[in-house]
């Protein structure tokens, strides 16, 4: 928690609005008193009846209006408003002798726009009572929620949540979507969050992270609810889980509890899948079918705390505890593109994965005084992975007409503790604006693997049938594989701001990066019982950066914002081996130019562009000095003379919203140019096997843009959204050492349509086409083409008050995927649901899901000159009858 004073640097505002009589005319000469804990201003109406006041900093407002022949109004305003601009709706003065009683008709503002903030104001739109946040999600212009939960706003998805401006539940989306009531929420705020350390600095030169901040009403800031669900189902379907929340005027507490085998997300109780959920029936297409791969049976509990322990502190966190079993059944096709012909990998598979996961993660808040911020954030997580994986895969090498038959078995067993610290400490000098800001992160993982292996594999002739060389048995390898990787991460930033004037700063910063990671692996030939040297690594790997910064940054009359920024990066990548005593060393001085600018072109459209340079270091598995032969067809080999990328990135955005009649438009545009781009190395030594390396080169770059539009037509009982997305990837690798460029365009174009009539009907139409190409520079490499088509309808009947029905249908069309795995599913979903008991506090649901029993996972990769298509099982066909009761209770008034 801050203090009102620090809180009032930072939130300094201008009120202005207008008084008028009943008969709407202006009136001159009313005196205006603006009074808060901070502030005591007057003011006189000019001829148009308007008064403005500047510079208040009070957390809240009232203002007393007075005129002989009038009645004198007072009216009290709390401090929510969004931006530095109120305007307050006319004020209307009545005559003294009226005996009547003033009614004053507002009309809620759906969206307010400011800086870095789109808010949506919930009074505007027609929730549902009794619907979750997630359903209140579904109705705001440019958000959508996917079937599993994901939200993506203004084109990206949203990392956190919070509530009052802290963290629900460590930020878990799916926590707070699917448990916080909507009748609860005054506003949603859609956040670009640039990090704590520009949020205390003012210095924007990062990508901004989207984050949900909810706003609860005044009324539910006291106040004990929950819910419990309880269902089962044919298959032996089951699902049980139990949430209860306790706020009290800033302070939380929530537990959560929940067991299934419906494929239900992590804490996402009452979601379509659990059977149970107050939702509208008419999500995202497939909104009752969860798009995972495989099939979970999932037991997870948590609790979640935040209390302010004093004026000056607050804490707040969670800890966390999950089983998740995964068993996936699938079919995959590579066709990894050489010189003149391809080699062609159909695996069919099995893997089953038991994982265990604790998590605890917490935020300590301090204003330790009006001049010093201190902010503690640690992070404790340990899991334990075990899995089993076997596969069958037939190898094809086209113009030789070989084939390579290969049976694959491992068992793993991972655990990984880890441990990390975020330390953010802020200090203001008496010259406003002046400051003084550190960051400091450290990271430490270890992670330890026993892997136990069968790998056979066989050469066929596709001609005569008989083996190529080397007998049938071409290679029979048992062995036991023990990993040992300890990382160590560690960040320094320290920032000096000084105000040049009252719209400009200046900040000189330091920071200073490191990565140290050791790596022990032993690879034991359990046929031969030896240890197989070659396979083994110990590798130490050191990655050093410091950069020293200026960056100037001036903000004038709200309308536009420029910053200009310019640093000097040394860095140091090293590596060392230890049992051969070989080091491998490179530096390299990057001269990174920032700039950015913003301009507000008027109160509804802004138009922005920035440029930002970053780096990227090769990850231990393209470094690391061995050769990895854990897949006999493809041998993994590392390059210790890796560099380090360097990305150059250009973005413009525009945005425009129409208040008042709910439109909303918003397109970007980002350009990537990367420098010592990390690419691949493909060669083909002998019949299918492959071996890949890693080399850095030039001419990498893309372009990737989107555009949402949003409308309301029809009194706003009709919503119609369109968005579409654009990349060009101009991808680089190399085959056989002769460098090729692989350009591969997507294009992307979804249209929704929504139609609601209130306690009638709603319904949803949805399509969407994806278009997929890639060419090659190498003539001998034919092209690909790949079709998405998809189309759904969804919607809810009211019966009655009490009963409900609802339908979800979609289909997919795929074309140009490889017929080994190419699926068309039509899937659908149907409900019928009784709600009863006071409130309807109580929903009975019988749920049909995947009726048609065709639900199936096709996606498509490309990397390079690898394609690779892929179908996975997911959850398929059955019938649930589930029960969720919800509960609410207001604790009794303090006395007194």
């Amino acid at each position: 928690m801050v203090s009102v004073q620090a809180v009032a640097q930072h939130h300094r505002k201008e009120i202005s609005g207008v008084v008028i009589d009943t008969a709407g005319t202006p009136l001159s000469g009313v005196n205006v008193r603006l009074t808060t804990i901070l502030d005591t201003v007057l003011a006189v109406t000019d001829g148009n009846g308007a008064y403005r006041f500047t510079d208040i900093i009070g957390p809240e407002f009232r203002l007393t209006f007075s005129m002989i022949g009038y009645k004198i109004l007072d009216k009290s305003y709390p401090f929510n408003f969004p931006g530095p601009v109120v305007q307050l709706l006319p004020t209307v003065l009545p005559p003294q002798q009226t005996l009547l009683k003033e009614i004053v008709i507002n009309r809620v503002q759906p969206i307010v726009i400011k800086e870095d903030t789109v808010q949506y104001n919930m009074d505007a739109f027609n929730v549902r009572q009794n619907s979750l946040l997630e359903e209140a999600l579904k109705l705001l212009p440019n958000v959508q929620v996917r079937r599993d939960g994901t939200v993506i706003a203004h084109g990206k998805q949203i990392s956190r949540v919070q509530v009052d401006s802290k963290n629900f539940f460590g930020g878990e989306v799916l926590t707070a979507t699917r448990n916080l009531p909507a009748e609860f929420i005054q506003s949603i705020q859609v956040i670009d969050y640039y990090g704590d350390m520009a949020n205390s600095t003012g210095i924007k030169d990062s990508e901004p992270e989207k984050i949900l901040n909810i706003v609860l009403k005044e009324d539910k800031k006291r106040i004990l609810f929950g819910q419990v669900t309880g269902g089962g189902g044919t298959v032996d379907r089951y699902i049980g889980s139990l949430g209860i929340n306790n706020f009290n005027d800033g302070q939380e507490f929530s537990v959560l509890g929940s067991l299934n085998n419906t494929n239900t997300s992590l804490f996402s109780y009452g979601a379509p899948t659990g059977a149970g959920a107050r939702e509208r029936g008419n999500s995202d297409l497939t909104g009752m079918i969860d798009p995972e791969d495989g099939v979970n049976t999932t037991n997870s509990v948590g609790v979640s705390y935040s209390d302010d322990v004093s004026d000056k502190v607050s804490i707040y966190g969670k800890y966390t505890f999950t089983n998740r079993k995964n068993r996936t059944l699938g079919n995959s096709e590579t066709t990894s593109v050489l010189e003149g012909y391809s080699i062609v990998n159909q695996e069919d598979k099995e893997i089953n994965t038991d994982n265990i996961n604790h998590l605890m993660a917490w935020d300590i808040e301090a204003q330790l005084n009006d001049r010093n911020y201190l902010k503690i954030s640690p992070n404790i997580s340990y899991s334990e992975v075990g899995s089993q994986h076997a596969s069958n895969n037939i190898y094809r090498r086209g113009h030789e007409q070989i084939l390579t038959d290969r049976n694959y078995l491992a068992d793993e067993n991972v655990s990984t503790p880890n441990f990390d610290m975020d330390v953010l400490y802020s200090r203001a000098f008496r010259k406003p604006g002046r400051k003084f800001v550190v960051n400091m992160q450290g990271k430490y993982a270890q992670r330890d693997k026993l892997e136990d292996i069968s790998d056979v594999s066989r050469n066929i002739s596709m001609v005569t049938g008989e083996p190529v060389t080397g007998g049938v048995d071409v290679y029979d390898l048992t062995q036991e594989v023990k990993s040992d990787n300890q990382n160590r991460v560690g960040r320094l930033k320290a920032s000096y701001v000084e105000p040049i004037d009252n719209s400009s700063i200046l900040e000189i910063s330091y920071e200073y990066n490191y990565t140290a990671i050791d790596s022990r692996r032993s690879v034991w030939d359990l046929d031969k019982e030896r240890f197989v040297d070659s396979l083994g690594i110990d590798y130490s790997y050191f990655f050093e950066s410091n950069r020293v910064g200026l960056v100037y940054q001036m903000e004038q009359s709200k309308r536009f914002r420029y910053t200009l920024g310019f640093a000097v990066q040394p860095l140091l990548l090293q590596g060392q081996t230890m049992d051969i005593d070989t080091t491998t060393q490179h530096r390299n001085v990057n001269l990174i130019p920032s700039a950015g600018f913003r301009f507000r072109i008027n109160d509804e459209s802004e138009w922005s562009i920035e440029y930002l340079g970053t780096n990227n270091q090769p990850n231990f598995s393209q470094i690391q000095p061995i050769r990895d032969v854990t897949n006999s067809q493809n041998i993994i080999i590392g390059n210790a003379e890796l560099k380090a990328e360097f990305v150059n990135r250009i973005t413009t955005r525009f945005r425009q919203t129409k208040l008042g009649k709910n439109r909303f438009f918003e397109a970007q545009l980002a350009l990537n140019q990367v420098q010592n781009k990390i690419v691949t190395n493909r060669r083909n030594p002998s019949n299918t096997v492959q071996e890949t390396s890693f080399r850095n080169t030039s001419g990498y770059f893309d372009a990737r843009g989107y555009y949402m539009y949003s409308t309301s037509m029809i009194n706003d009982n009709f919503q119609l959204n369109l968005n579409g997305t654009t990349d060009y990837v101009n991808n680089v690798s190399y085959i056989n050492d002769e460098k090729n460029f692989g350009r591969n365009f997507i294009y992307s174009q979804a249209v929704q349509m929504r139609f609601m009539l209130e306690d009638m009907i709603e319904t949803e139409l949805n399509t969407s086409y994806t278009f997929n190409r890639t060419r090659y520079s190498l003539r001998q490499i034919d092209g690909i083409n790949a079709n998405s088509f998809l189309v759904g309808f969804a919607g809810k009947g009211y019966l009655s008050d009490n009963w409900a029905f609802g339908f979800d249908l979609s289909h997919r069309l795929n074309s140009g995927y490889s017929a080994f795995v190419n699926a068309n599913p039509t899937l659908l979903n149907a409900y019928i649901e009784y709600t009863f008991l006071n409130n309807n506090m109580a929903l009975l649901r019988l749920q049909g899901f995947d009726l048609f029993n065709q639900n199936t996972g096709v996606t498509r990769e490309v990397s390079g000159t690898d394609i690779l298509d892929m179908r996975n099982n997911r959850l398929t066909r059955y019938f649930m009858l589930s029960l969720n009761i919800r509960l609410q209770k207001y604790p009794s008034k303090k006395s007194g």
